[in-house]
């Protein structure tokens, strides 16, 4: 697991280029705290118009393979940020074809498969990755994205420098100019993340998962090499998809076992976790290394859970008691996440693979088993909508229109009866009763007046209209909120750590089978009252884990902003949201600020903790990004000096 960094200058070159590509492998160190290499281009009229680096965290062939790789003539380089699991397959089919290897990693195998295969040789891959590799003959850029997004990449374009790495610092220390995208920022509202392949910064984009990116005479492109489909073209009967899905499985964890450093996982006590640690616990010869995080809020606090599959498995397991309030390490965090990024549940997951990495380097995680395998609450809403005949939906309709206001569950019988793009789109609203007209100053709104926020869901809606909205829903979560904010959380949290993650539930072998099922069997086999979803992976688990914990209902990595918002945490969004910086953006409708601003927090009933969460993460971000052009990590001089943190 590493971080990559690199840059190709169309005409001229950097005379600092050997200072600069160290500085863009520098300041992303947590990513690779064992090893860093550079490798400088050609000088030309003394310049340097191409140059790659990595930092390397460690986890297989610990001795060798330090990047850059090179191939046997030395005409092509490869920096690498992943882990490929059937490198061996590969490495001894490709020495069949002649190749010859100087390393024992998986690193050389991507380089020796480029050589061999061409852009195709991403289709052979198969883990989690980005890499970049540079063919000096051909003066040629190529680089990939894995499949789902595990690992990031970002790059700048600007018609003559194209400088990439796998965070955005890397990109910004090149001095490139920096100014926000307005349609990012729009769409940061609604989704609390900015999608790909977008990001905050003008000219700097994501590549999205399962694209390549090439560098080619002059001009730079990218181009999907892989989709998956929820389509429901296999017709295997529930005993046999069973079966399957199990042993693929049990083989994604077996081959994610690879490593020569301490290994374990993290443990929540859901399904997801627990199918994972089952597994683990049945294939090591050594107990698992567990690790949970709980809260004093009983509502929010999963370690009971926990420890029950822990014991049942007799795991090494470590739990992690949250004694503080967690918002004093957010701004070192807005500095790791490079953009705004309002999922609250990044600051457990920060705390779990701080802690985690005391004991191990490598973590597995049930990240992908809701949007695989159908978990979310509205996947079976959807479900259950799409087989209400349509004429009784018409008359339902029809009906609800006539009762009067306020009788108890019209409003959301409406919802339900609303078309399928409409009721999705209203649940992502962050503002909900507000035009975006009346959020907005009236300057900024000119900028984004015309641009759709939701369009982007609404064409990956439209993309796949033949199939039906639970397939339709879990295809658009797999592309947009998948990688986009469960993935990043994860990656960015974990690598801030210098930790690395692996996700068996996201192998794309098992995902391809599972999505090409019927959807009914994937989410609950037609029981409307199997409340906890899943239900192919739940008889997956029927012979592993305790029924209590494959039946429980399910719950997110959530954290308790509105009982923080109660407290103190709403004079710490006013000193920060009513700052003079925030008011003299603007951006936002001032009045529509301070009217929230002045929202009792310890109400119920005006409660605005996400708004006011979501629009703190941003301005935090602007301090730290706009404000401060080091990109230095902030200094916290407020976090207090005990451990904040219960070992149990």
């Amino acid at each position: 697991m590493c971080g990559i960094a690199g840059f190709v200058n169309l005409h001229g070159g950097y005379t600092n280029a050997e200072q600069l590509i160290d500085t863009m492998c520098q300041i992303i160190r947590h990513r690779g705290p064992d090893d860093q290499g550079t490798w400088i281009g050609e000088h030309q009229a003394n310049s340097t118009n191409v140059a790659l680096g990595m930092r390397r965290l460690a986890i297989i062939d610990l001795v060798g393979s330090h990047q850059p790789i090179f191939n046997e003539d030395k005409s092509k380089l490869i920096v690498f940020n992943g882990e490929i699991y059937n490198y061996r397959e590969l490495q001894q089919e490709l020495r069949e074809r002649g190749h010859q290897f100087q390393t024992d990693g998986d690193t050389e195998t991507i380089l020796h498969a480029y050589e061999e295969y061409g852009d195709d040789c991403v289709n052979l891959l198969r883990g989690m990755f980005t890499f970049a590799i540079w063919d000096i003959k051909r003066q040629r850029l190529f680089a990939a994205r894995d499949r789902f997004g595990k690992k990031p990449l970002n790059y700048y374009w600007d018609g003559q420098r194209l400088i990439f790495g796998s965070e955005i610092k890397s990109i910004l220390t090149a001095d490139i100019p920096r100014e926000i995208n307005p349609l990012a920022l729009d769409e940061y509202l609604v989704y609390r993340y900015v999608p790909s392949p977008l990001t905050l910064f003008k000219n700097v984009m994501k590549v999205p998962p399962a694209h390549v990116l090439v560098y080619e005479n002059g001009e730079v492109s990218t181009k999907r090499y892989w989709d998956i489909s929820f389509a429901h073209i296999c017709h295997d009967d529930e005993e046999t998809a069973i079966a399957r899905a199990r042993a693929l499985l049990e083989e994604a964890i077996r081959i994610r076992l690879m490593s020569e450093v301490p290994l374990g996982a993290f443990l929540s006590g859901g399904l997801d976790s627990s199918i994972v640690v089952g597994m683990m616990s049945r294939i090591m010869t050594q107990p698992v290394k567990t690790f949970s995080i709980g809260f004093e809020d009983d509502k929010y606090n999963e370690l009971p859970h926990a420890r029950k599959v822990a014991q049942y498995f007799g795991t090494d397991h470590h739990e992690f008691f949250v004694k503080y309030d967690l918002v004093s390490i957010l701004p070192q965090l807005v500095w790791a996440y490079d953009e705004p990024f309002a999922d609250s549940s990044m600051l457990p997951t920060y705390y779990v693979s701080k802690l985690a990495r005391e004991h191990v380097t490598v973590a597995l995680s049930g990240d992908g088993g809701d949007e695989i395998f159908g978990g979310y609450e509205q996947y079976r809403r959807e479900y259950q909508i799409y087989h209400v005949p349509q004429l009784l939906r018409e008359t339902l309709a029809h009906s609800s229109s006539l009762l009067p206001d306020g009788i108890r569950g019209k409003k959301r019988l409406q919802t339900w009866l609303k078309d399928f793009g409409t009721r999705n789109i209203e649940a992502m609203m962050l503002f909900p009763g507000y035009s975006r007209a009346a959020i907005y100053s009236k300057e900024f709104f000119q900028q984004v007046k015309y641009h759709q926020p939701y369009e982007r869901h609404l064409e990956i809606y439209r993309r796949v209209a033949q199939l039906d909205p639970t397939a339709r829903i879990q295809y658009a979560d797999t592309l947009t909120y998948l990688p986009d904010d469960i993935l990043v959380k994860v990656d960015k949290a974990s690598m801030f750590n210098s930790l690395e993650t692996r996700a068996p539930l996201l192998d794309h072998k098992l995902a391809e089978y599972v999505a090409s099922l019927d959807p009914q069997l994937r989410v609950n086999n037609g029981n409307i009252h199997n409340g906890s979803g899943k239900y192919l992976l739940q008889k997956v688990a029927q012979d592993l884990l305790p029924s209590e914990i494959i039946k429980r209902p399910k719950r997110g990595f959530a954290v308790p902003i509105e009982e923080w918002f109660r407290k103190d945490m709403h004079s710490y969004a006013h000193d920060i949201l009513g700052s003079e910086k925030a008011r003299n953006r603007g951006i936002f409708n001032q009045k529509l600020l301070e009217e929230l601003l002045r929202t009792d927090g310890r109400s119920t009933i005006t409660n605005h903790s996400q708004v006011l969460w979501t629009l703190l993460c941003l301005e935090l971000w602007f301090q730290t990004y706009m404000d401060d052009a080091t990109t230095q990590a902030p200094l916290v001089d407020h976090l207090p000096q005990q451990d904040p943190l219960s070992r149990r």
